[in-house]
């Protein structure tokens, strides 16, 4: 007994360190805000971050009291490190959606959706007329983006004075590979790394006409491959007004947010030859090209601007989820099927992209190969198997294989579902094809939609659009949990 509660109190402390971290966040984010519009005088303004402060500091205070009262216990299994990781990314979204609730009146269900999507990097909103809400609630929507995709744990390793060695055994499992030696400088390297690429898309889209605030908002929610916005048309907003320049600009943040850390690491040190020689670049540019062609035919023949059917591929690929147009409901189905493949397949590992990921992608296609050529060579052959200069051993191909098994039951699954409920409540003007993509969208972390999502949606879509967001980011690691526990539990401890 005293062990179990011993358990329950390293688990709460854990991820009452993450929780702290974030909320300290969101009550720098409301104070610098409540000066902002002191000095400018706008009442609205000053009585929403009033709220927003008051619900994020509450929030914070709430946090440390459960950090201070279990500050001596600490995870010491992987079984509970998985717990960890799958609670906070409900735990998290739950602070946040209070904060919506404060400073906007939010339906608890709309606040909640709305907050996991911001931190599982989907960006599928169901706020509406955008321009009408304070900036303190956009970069804050911009901010659980950002702070989402690069890894909560992360961020609570670089806040934090004392990196408790409950965030190291976390990140493990969160973040997964290192760029430098020890965990502690691996956070502090992937969080100086996001914040120069970030700072990179600040510039380009100021360049491009964006303001200051919307600038530094849709740099973090591209770098991190969130996609929301500070308008109800998204990018399509500037390009209506006449600053086509915000197209390239997002573009390249976008696919400079889809690539491996590691990648962007030897492009920020000019080591452009192993940039330019990674497989996952490689494949990312290979696969894109591929998905290019049936794109501008497609859009050849149904008469879709090119720029603007492109633009929603290369959003969807690296899946940001920027639009140009507020829905894509209008595409013919064969352009979304594209687009929904795009998603599927989703940027890098080790990046903040979502979907199934370039790596795997690539190891799925060779194992096609490798098993042709197993049944043409001389009985006795050798093939060595390799992805770019790693040679791939049979369980990272199994496990490979049972990934993309896995998520494509459970796209198939939750579309099926989500569309038999859309056609129950009278939603007939979705066809599959529409629910498909917009449950991808959500699996992926992406945030294209073709309008499902709104704050009119059924309930029980939004539930297994939350569902899906949440298995997508987390790599279904509580689908794992639940069925390898008692083996982890049992055969490995520690």
């Amino acid at each position: 007994m005293s062990n179990n509660v011993s358990k329950i109190r390293a688990l709460l402390n854990a991820i009452a360190l993450i929780n702290f971290s974030i909320t300290l966040l969101a009550t720098i984010n409301g104070l610098l805000f409540l000066l902002y519009y002191r000095i400018v005088n706008d009442i609205t303004g000053l009585q929403i971050a009033s709220r927003f402060v008051e619900a994020s500091f509450l929030l914070l205070l709430f946090w440390l009291a459960i950090v201070l009262t279990n500050r001596e216990y600490k995870i010491e299994s992987v079984s509970e490190a998985m717990l960890v990781v799958a609670l906070t990314w409900i735990t998290v979204p739950l602070s946040s959606a209070v904060i919506y609730i404060a400073s906007l009146g939010l339906d608890p269900i709309d606040a909640f959706f709305e907050s996991l999507s911001g931190f599982s990097g989907t960006g599928l909103s169901i706020l509406s007329n955008l321009e009408a809400i304070p900036y303190v609630i956009h970069i804050w929507r911009g901010l659980t983006q950002w702070l989402g995709e690069l890894g909560t744990v992360v961020i609570a390793g670089v806040i934090l004075p004392y990196v408790h060695p409950s965030l190291i055994k976390v990140y493990s499992l969160e973040r997964g590979p290192r760029l430098m030696p020890t965990i502690r400088e691996s956070m502090r390297a992937l969080f100086g790394i996001y914040s120069i690429y970030t700072l990179i898309g600040v510039v380009l889209l100021l360049i491009a006409g964006m303001n200051v605030l919307d600038a530094i908002m849709h740099s973090m929610t591209a770098i991190a491959t969130g996609g929301m916005s500070s308008k109800t048309m998204s990018i399509g907003y500037w390009v209506l007004n006449g600053m086509y320049a915000t197209i390239p600009a997002t573009i390249v943040v976008m696919v400079l947010g889809a690539q491996n850390f590691k990648d962007l690491n030897n492009l920020l040190k000019l080591r452009i030859r192993d940039f330019i020689n990674s497989p996952e670049v490689r494949g990312f540019f290979a696969i894109l090209v591929t998905l290019l062609i049936p794109t501008i035919l497609s859009a050849e023949i149904y008469k879709i601007d090119l720029v603007e059917a492109t633009y929603h591929l290369i959003s969807g690929y690296t899946t940001t989820g920027f639009q140009i147009t507020p829905s894509l409901y209008s595409y013919p189905d064969v352009l979304k099927f594209i687009i929904t493949i795009a998603m599927i397949i989703g940027g890098a590992t080790f990046s903040t992209a979502g979907g199934i990921k370039t790596r795997r992608i690539l190891i799925g296609v060779k194992t096609i190969a490798w098993d042709i050529q197993r049944s043409v060579l001389p009985k006795g052959s050798v093939i060595v198997k390799r992805l770019g200069r790693e040679v791939l051993d049979e369980d990272s191909i199994e496990s490979t294989q049972s990934y993309i098994i896995l998520y494509m039951i459970t796209l198939l699954v939750l579309s099926v579902a989500a569309h038999i409920v859309l056609k129950v409540y009278g939603f007939t003007q979705f066809t599959y094809i529409d629910t498909l993509f917009e449950v991808s969208s959500a699996l992926s972390c992406v945030g294209l939609s073709v309008g499902i999502t709104s704050a009119t949606a059924p309930l029980a879509v939004k539930a297994l659009l939350m569902l899906a967001m949440y298995l997508g980011r987390l790599e279904f690691l509580p689908v794992y949990l639940l069925i390898g526990y008692y083996y982890i539990e049992k055969r490995l401890p520690g």
